[in-house]
């Protein structure tokens, strides 16, 4: 049996079924809209944030060039080697080295210089060191050889006990430790290149 619909039925159910058309409709325009409208905000947002980032780094020029003047002013070239030629630039640290090892008490086992590093306008200048001596004098030499000028870098370092199974501290006496490392300085070989566009 068939059921028919009234006048009043069929109305209701064509304007139910209008409204259901008009908001697939509108969500079908809104979603992809609200979507849009999102990515630009948050393109929108990041772009002021990276414009305000910036103008941040814009300002602080003057402060930086005046940086970089007091650093020029401050001759940079005291912190690097005098000679650089490579066996000269190697007897200068070792005459420096040599100078703190034996202030600080600490015996010089063996020295070896290594094969010298050109890097743009500076030239890596290592010497291979094996020490002996206390701990603390160890601690000590290591110390006054990374804060000496010019600047001379502990690379590679290693401590070896020399105590034998049978030892014996006597009191009072600190007993040695040897040490193994890399002693680097750089030395200026001329003008950096200036890096073309």
């Amino acid at each position: 049996m068939k059921r028919t619909l009234t006048p009043m039925q069929s109305r209701l159910l064509a304007i139910a079924l209008l409204l259901g058309v008009i908001a697939l409709l509108a969500v079908s325009v809104y979603v992809p809209w609200r979507q849009a409208h999102q990515h630009y905000d948050a393109a929108i947002e990041e772009k002021l944030d990276r414009t305000a980032r910036y103008l941040r780094i814009a300002a602080q020029k003057t402060n930086v060039e005046a940086n970089i003047d007091a650093v020029r002013k401050q001759r940079a070239e005291r912190y690097y080697l005098t000679a650089s030629a490579p066996a000269l630039a190697a007897a200068e640290i070792q005459q420096m080295a040599l100078a703190i090892v034996e202030a600080n008490q600490v015996k010089v086992e063996s020295t070896q210089i290594a094969a010298h590093k050109d890097e743009d306008a500076r030239r890596k200048v290592t010497v291979n060191f094996r020490l002996r001596g206390p701990l603390p004098a160890m601690q000590k030499t290591l110390y006054e050889l990374e804060t000496a000028a010019p600047y001379l870098y502990v690379d590679n370092l290693v401590f070896l006990s020399t105590i034998t199974r049978v030892f014996r501290p006597t009191p009072g006496v600190e007993p040695d430790v040897q040490a193994q490392f890399d002693l680097y300085a750089f030395a200026r070989i001329g003008e950096p290149a200036v890096k073309k566009p």
